[in-house]
């Protein structure tokens, strides 16, 4: 079934749904462009992991140490030396909390270059804090500092809004679309929960132009292929809650579908 709502359903950021939407939108989003951009471009999706401040690539992250089986030898004895006494115990590690990202790379196959770098936004990316927001800018700088084009697409209503030299549009949604030629200037395109998602211009190489991108296409089909009209806790109050007009609203959409209580 379609979603009950014209455009987001706000319920994707109720826990842990969100976590199972986003690798599918980016995968349909990274494939609705390889349609269109192969074979002058090719697009891949990355996986990052986020242990505190570090950001590790995934495929990076193997043993320093590899351990085989093999049979057991005795140690030959060796007289005239102490041996010392071994303790051993166990313990817990410290607290920490893995966090994967995934952004698209679209990328010039001739000469490997990184054109443009899309992120869909987390909810860790607009927490407060070192490992939240910080953590996301000082990446986010590093895109703005290359000759990459970027591409920040913001689905969730809450959390904290990316900082921008100025007033955002009006909206419960944004997608940041900076081009490296126009640096440091950035188009924001901001809309209500209500409306459907925009169309929206992924910037390529100069000589290429912009590639039009439908989002709420690409939504529409993560959307019916994961079969979230049947798994999103409808009943539950929602959070972050809305606006009593919107919240009675939604409440009306869903009893039409008969969704929801």
């Amino acid at each position: 079934m379609p979603c009950p709502f014209p455009g987001m359903d706000p319920y994707l950021e109720m826990q842990p749904y969100w976590g199972d939407f986003t690798p599918g939108f980016i995968k349909s989003l990274a494939n609705f462009l390889l349609a269109r951009l192969l074979p002058r471009y090719e697009v891949r999706v990355e996986a990052y992991l986020y242990v505190a401040h570090e950001e590790i690539r995934l495929h990076r992250v193997r043993p320093d140490v590899t351990v085989t089986a093999q049979a057991a030898k005795p140690a030959p004895a060796r007289p005239g030396i102490a041996l010392l006494e071994v303790a051993t115990g166990e313990l817990e590690y410290p607290d920490f909390e893995p966090r994967l990202q995934r952004h698209i790379r679209i990328i010039h196959p001739r000469t490997g270059r990184v054109v443009t770098v899309i992120e869909v936004l987390s909810p860790t990316n607009k927490e407060p804090g070192d490992d939240g927001l910080d953590a996301y800018l000082e990446k986010r700088a590093e895109f703005i500092a290359r000759l990459s084009n970027l591409v920040e697409i913001d689905l969730l209503r809450g959390g904290e809004r990316l900082p921008m030299l100025g007033e955002l549009p009006p909206g419960g949604y944004h997608v940041y679309i900076g081009p490296f030629r126009r640096k440091p200037r950035c188009q924001v395109i901001g809309w209500p929960w209500r409306s459907p998602l925009p169309a929206i211009s992924i910037p390529l190489l100069p000589e290429d132009g912009e590639e039009e991108v439908n989002l709420q296409e690409v939504f529409q089909t993560v959307y019916e292929q994961s079969f979230y009209d049947r798994r999103l806790p409808f009943h539950e109050l929602l959070v972050p809650p809305l606006a009593e007009e919107e919240a009675a609203w939604a409440r009306e959409r869903l009893r039409e579908r008969g969704l929801g209580s």
